[in-house]
């Protein structure tokens, strides 16, 4: 196992390449606070917890070039995935059955992503009546966003099937439920915001419509604060969102985790994605 990921786990932190820890093992939580700084950089922040250190990145680019699913992971890329579906929809199925893809032991059951045409293809079927929600999705959890910072997300999103309540997620891994800000569509027509924590504020807006089966640009700018916070949208070239929000949980939260594709569906769903970047600063 390597360095980084003895490190990501001892934050608390969602699986690394090859390696799944049980949420049944409740970690503490692990914030700002808990976590020396040992030094920082445009690109990254070197930090140290609980014996370890490692890099966590203020930065990450993906276009998909790359053919083979497998090859998208990796030091500063993809760290795993999460398909909880039918097929596997308990906690550890689904770590069993990412365990095994990534070994090579087993292809996806259900719910899939794919290399395709230089994009990510993600395919989640829906869940049954006893689960809460299915998932196809791709993470990186080697990110470093606090309060204060600007965070800037953009993606290039086909919504090939059905549509996805959740299609981008910014997740605090070190904190029991994952808390952070996602992107919605509401009423399957609309994108919008919601800080899944406690209370959920959340924002909608009934002006733009997403479009289905043509591609679009999703742009999204969050000032971090636990009050008093921003949350911009963009759909292409509109602006269709811009409030005033809490967009963390606590002020001592760090946002490490970056979720894409299908992160939450109550209904069948292919949706394309090519182009993702996240960043500190403003994307251009």
């Amino acid at each position: 196992m390597s360095r980084l990921a003895k490190f990501s786990i001892g934050l608390g932190l969602c699986v690394a390449l090859l390696f799944a820890a049980s949420e049944f093992l409740r970690w503490p939580t692990t914030t700002v606070s808990d976590i020396e700084l040992l030094r920082e950089t445009e690109q990254f922040t070197l930090v140290r917890h609980d014996g370890q250190s490692g890099r966590m990145y203020k930065s990450f680019v993906d276009d998909f070039s790359e053919p083979q699913f497998l090859s998208w992971f990796g030091e500063d890329r993809w760290t795993t995935i999460d398909t909880l579906s039918p097929s596997s929809p308990s906690l550890e199925e689904y770590v069993s059955l990412r365990n095994k893809i990534f070994r090579g032991e087993s292809d996806f059951l259900d719910n899939r992503i794919e290399a395709g045409d230089g994009v990510a293809k993600f395919t989640a079927v829906a869940p049954t009546p006893q689960m809460v929600t299915s998932k196809s999705m791709l993470e990186n959890n080697r990110l470093w966003f606090v309060k204060g910072d600007h965070l800037w997300y953009r993606g290039k999103y086909l919504l090939k099937k059905g549509v996805p309540f959740t299609i981008a997620d910014f997740q605090e891994r070190g904190r029991y439920n994952s808390p952070g800000p996602r992107i919605t569509i509401w009423d399957k027509k609309y994108l919008g915001y919601e800080l899944k924590s406690g209370w959920k504020p959340k924002r909608r807006q009934t002006e733009f419509e997403i479009p289905i089966d043509t591609w679009f640009v999703l742009t999204v700018h969050l000032l971090l604060d636990e009050s008093d916070g921003l949350v911009e949208i963009w759909q292409d070239d509109d602006l269709v969102l811009s409030e005033n929000v809490a967009t963390l949980a606590a002020s001592d939260s760090l946002l490490n985790a970056l979720e894409v594709g299908i992160t939450a569906t109550d209904e069948a769903a292919e949706v394309w994605v090519d182009e993702v970047a996240i960043s500190h600063a403003r994307l251009r």
